[in-house]
């Protein structure tokens, strides 16, 4: 009851069907050697959008330490400043003071009886009160040099970690020039 155009389309798909399993192991053996380079490719793409993240990572950490370092250095300078400034106005105000004790030794030379005697007074006030501020001028100085040390520090930690970002960015282009190659 069949009929042979029936069985011949039946045939002609059964062949079919086999040819194209024969074909489809017979190409598959291809494909997976070149999967293998593929997979490679794609593990070493992995990894350096690994490299790359962990590389912007890194930047960013050492961009906010440099910026931070930079607030760092602006501090100690800014108080270096203060300190040199206050260290300035105490040595003129020393120096205005010893110009008004030799005044008072003229005047005290030339003075006699109680006016000698309220000039001796006015020189040992004046004496004490430059005493007072030659210990404030160490003190100031003192100061001074722990900031310059501070700052000095300060600039040294700068430096180190612009340095590290150099290096960094020096490193990202090695890489992207040798994506380029």
């Amino acid at each position: 009851m069949e009929s042979p155009l029936l069985r011949r389309a039946i045939r002609i798909g059964v062949f079919a069907c086999l040819g194209g399993v024969v074909f489809a192991q017979g190409t598959r053996a291809p494909l997976e050697a070149h999967q293998d380079p593929l997979l490679m490719e794609v593990q070493a793409l992995r990894a350096e959008v690994h490299q790359m993240m962990s590389a912007g990572i890194r930047t960013q950490l050492l961009v906010a330490r440099l910026q931070l370092q930079e607030q760092r250095v602006l501090t100690a300078a800014r108080q270096l400043a203060e300190s040199q400034s206050a260290l300035a106005a105490l040595q003129g105000r020393i120096a205005a003071e010893r110009l008004r004790v030799r005044q008072l030794e003229e005047a005290g030379a030339r003075a006699t009886g109680q006016g000698r005697a309220a000039f001796q007074q006015a020189l040992v006030e004046a004496g004490t009160q430059i005493e007072q501020q030659q210990s404030q001028e160490l003190h100031l100085q003192t100061r001074e040099r722990e900031l310059q040390r501070s700052l000095s520090d300060e600039q040294a930690r700068w430096t180190e970690f612009n340095e590290r970002l150099d290096a960094l960015e020096r490193a990202l282009l090695g890489a992207k020039k040798g994506e380029s190659l």
